[in-house]
């Protein structure tokens, strides 16, 4: 990873870790499952963090829909 991924990689952490709420591990652990499946010489960060977010706030509104 080159030194501009590297620091947009650790800013996504950060931001979606205060964004959401949860510890930076757990928050790492979330990008990782992300960019499993993508060439990570594509990333687009911010792209990528909304797609993250998205994807959380879709799920969390399916699991109130359901109580």
């Amino acid at each position: 990873m080159n030194k501009k991924k590297e620091t947009s990689y650790l800013k996504i952490i950060k931001d979606l870790s205060e964004d959401i709420g949860i510890p930076k591990e757990e928050t790492k652990s979330l990008v990782d499952v992300a960019m499993s499946s993508i060439d990570p010489r594509d990333v687009n960060y911010e792209q990528l963090k909304k797609e993250i977010l998205t994807f959380l706030v879709i799920n969390i509104f399916f699991l109130i829909c359901k109580l």
